[in-house]
């Protein structure tokens, strides 16, 4: 079957327009995107997550002694339920790992030796070691918008 010349004049399921339209549509498309860029760069950086870390009493522990394990903010504000997952570092930690839970964001931990207790940390040395560490790593509260630092922060412990 042949088409004519003149059937195609009186079509009119041809799409000459789309075209121009198109490139209409991706120009103003382009326009709206790039104002909504420049409006979000305005804001500041106050919805991104905050950084909390540990910090301890005291960083030298005697065995016996108790610290005090606070998770903080990067300005020094106690973090409301976030948990601190305690493991062996240079010491052997006997129950590992032991999961300190904070309250009005910090928690005591207690240093043992030799001693089934699984409310205290205990450790175990080498026969020719004093003195070693244990490493603490944050898990912030999961409904906050906290996230935790990316390195581990010891404490040391002689005895």
């Amino acid at each position: 079957m042949r088409r004519r010349t003149g059937d195609f004049a009186g079509d009119e399921r041809a799409i000459e327009g789309l075209p121009i339209r198109l490139v209409i549509a991706l120009v103003v498309g382009v326009a709206a995107l790039s104002l909504m860029m420049n409006v979000l760069g305005q804001f500041d950086d106050s919805f991104q997550d905050e950084t909390v870390t540990v910090e301890f009493s005291d960083e030298l522990v005697k065995v016996g002694e108790t610290t005090n394990v606070s998770v903080v903010t990067s300005e020094g504000d106690p973090v409301e339920g976030a948990h601190v997952l305690v493991r062996s570092g240079s010491l052997t930690l006997v129950d590992e790992p032991m999961k300190l839970n904070t309250t009005n964001g910090s928690a005591k931990l207690d240093i043992i030796s030799g001693s089934p207790d699984r409310d205290k940390a205990n450790i175990d040395f080498r026969s020719d070691q004093n003195r070693g560490s244990l490493e603490f790593e944050v898990i912030p509260p999961s409904d906050s918008d906290y996230k935790a630092t990316d390195e581990s922060t010891e404490v040391v412990i002689y005895r």
